[in-house]
This record gives C-alpha cells, sequence and structure tokens, in this order.
C-alpha cells in the first residue's frame, strides 16, 4: 500500500504519529474517537479511517467496534506498531568499548533490541557530559553512564531522567589508585596526578581521594592515562579496576571516606533520556535489565563473543 510504503507521503506520515499513539493504549483499551485523531493531526476523518484500515490488513492490530461504546483495541504487534511509528532504529551513545562491561552492555541491549525487530547503532563518546548533551540535542536517544554522573547532571537538568537502571557493578567493577612507585600506598604531597574533567566519575573521585594534599593535576583524556603513568609523566591516577592487572601494576584501594562514598553510585549503569520522549520511554519500558545484565555477564567470563 502505498501509504505504507512510503511513511513519507502525507498518509504515511499520519500513519507514523497513528501508529505512535496506539503504542500507548493498552490491549482491551478503547480507542479516541477517528474525529478525536482527525482533530489532532489536522487531517480529514477518511485519513484516520484509511490509516486504521492499512494498520489493521498489516495486522498491527484489531480493534472492535462496539457501536455507541467506541471501537477498541483488541491486539496489537508491537514491534510491528514501531517500525510503523519510525522507531525501527534506535541510536545510542555509551563510552568508549575498552571495557568488557561496556562491550556486554552493547551486546545486551542490542539483543534486547533485537526481540522488538529494532536496531541499535551505537556511538562511543568519551565523558559523560559530553554523551548527555548528545541526548539533549536529540542526537542520541539515550545515554549510558554511571548512576553517579546521571544523577549529578538532572540535578541540574530536569528535562532528563534514568529510564533504565542495570544495578551494581554493570558499569565497573570498582576504582583504584595506580601508582607509578611500586612502593607507594596513598597520594602525598606534591604527586602529580593524571586527571580527566571529561569524565565526571574520575575527576569527582580524584578530588575526593586528594582531599586536603597539594596535588599538581595534569589533564590528559582518559584512554591516554595508563601510557603516562607507564612513561612515568604522572605518579598515579585513579582508574577503573576492570581492566588492570594487579600484578604489573602497583594499584591500591581508594583510602578516602568521601571517595568510597561516591563510589557505591559510580558502579552502577543507568540508561539516560529526554523526560518527553515518549517513545523512547516505552520501548525501553520492555526491556529486561536482568536479561541484558545476563548477557552482559557472559560476555565478561569470556561465554558470549561481543556483538553490538
Amino acid at each position: 500500500m502505498e501509504n505504507l510504503n512510503n511513511l513519507f507521503s502525507k498518509k504515511g506520515i499520519i500513519l507514523q504519529k497513528v501508529a505512535e499513539d496506539l503504542l500507548f493504549i493498552e490491549v482491551n483499551d478503547r480507542l479516541p474517537k477517528v474525529g478525536d485523531f482527525a482533530d489532532k493531526f489536522e487531517v480529514g476523518r477518511g485519513t484516520i479511517q484509511t490509516v486504521l484500515k492499512s494498520l489493521e490488513d498489516e495486522n498491527c492490530i484489531n480493534l472492535e467496534p462496539r457501536g455507541h461504546l467506541g471501537t477498541f483495541l483488541r491486539y496489537k504487534d508491537i514491534p510491528s506498531l514501531l517500525k510503523f511509528s519510525g522507531s525501527n532504529q534506535i541510536t545510542g551513545v555509551m563510552p568508549l568499548p575498552y571495557s568488557k562491561k561496556y562491550e556486554g552492555l552493547a551486546t545486551g541491549l542490542t539483543s534486547e533490541l533485537e526481540q522488538l525487530a529494532l536496531s541499535l547503532n551505537i556511538a562511543f563518546m568519551r565523558g559523560s557530559k559530553p554523551r548527555l548533551e548528545g541526548v539533549k540535542e536529540e542526537r542520541y536517544d539515550f545515554a549510558l553512564m554511571s548512576k553517579f554522573s546521571a544523577l549529578e547532571e538532572i540535578q541540574q537538568d530536569r528535562t532528563l531522567k534514568i529510564a533504565l537502571d542495570f544495578g551494581e557493578k554493570t558499569y565497573v567493577s570498582g576504582h583504584g589508585v595506580i601508582f607509578t612507585d611500586p612502593e607507594k600506598k596513598k597520594l602525598f604531597n606534591g604527586m602529580k596526578v593524571g586527571i580527566d574533567s571529561f569524565s565526571t566519575d574520575q575527576k569527582r573521585l580524584t578530588h575526593a581521594e586528594a582531599i586536603g594534599l597539594e596535588i599538581e593535576y595534569l589533564e590528559l583524556n582518559y584512554m591516554h592515562l595508563l601510557q603516562h603513568l607507564k612513561a612515568q609523566t604522572i605518579d598515579a591516577m585513579v582508574w577503573n579496576v576492570d581492566e588492570i592487572d594487579s600484578i604489573s601494576f602497583n594499584l591500591q584501594p581508594l583510602t578516602s571516606p568521601l571517595a568510597i562514598q561516591y563510589e557505591k553510585q559510580m558502579n552502577e549503569a543507568v540508561c539516560v533520556i529526554k523526560k518527553d520522549n515518549r517513545k523512547m520511554d516505552y520501548i525501553i519500558s520492555l526491556l529486561s535489565s536482568k536479561g541484558i545484565v545476563d548477557i552482559q555477564s557472559k560476555v565478561v567470563r569470556g561465554d558470549l563473543i561481543p556483538k553490538y
């Protein structure tokens, strides 16, 4: 049918809008009147009737007219409605995939969305703030980050919300302080410490761990910190312990009570969206966080090859 094959025709655009509205109507609930749809989308009643008939012919929905009681939705095929609402592709942004945990989350999200016949396009970006800016500018449907970074940003920008929380140790297993000197156990005055201000977590943890000390901070890219440590251009850095070989590096636990308190929310991965992105909120509500985390665990153990 023309209006289904060409979603950018006039009827196709109305079909997308009606299909999206139908996503939020529960099975066995009454539909708005045809006239209400027509007024909402500023088209004739005949266009709405044609669109609803087309969706029924495609087995997207099953409607039951009940006279003066109205028309009721008796069945809806969510993947089909998502496709016709223009949501066949989802775009997310997440940290650079240097960690198996991140690769596991990407794999789990890809798998869950495939069950809804949706494909996931992932952009990888350093720093939680740039990722959230992309969501606010609607370049991305969602962003993955730590719960700590998400809550900090949401306090300042109420247009954002956490749509899905994956639970403890799904973002990182923990953080530690890595020293160039194999004998050092904690930070001291005068040390050169690498810091990446684009990474909210790393910056806040580093400052918390060094509280009360006179530290020389060297602004560096998070991904280059290890190289600087090996080259001894810095004395120490705070880093994700998941990808650190504790035999090759002098890795010590965090000692500052404030840093330890911060880290409790920094190890949890969350998915952040715009509050007014109603369709994305609905799609995420259909995902199983447990299913995603189970896949993440398999990737981390090496039982599953990453796919994203």
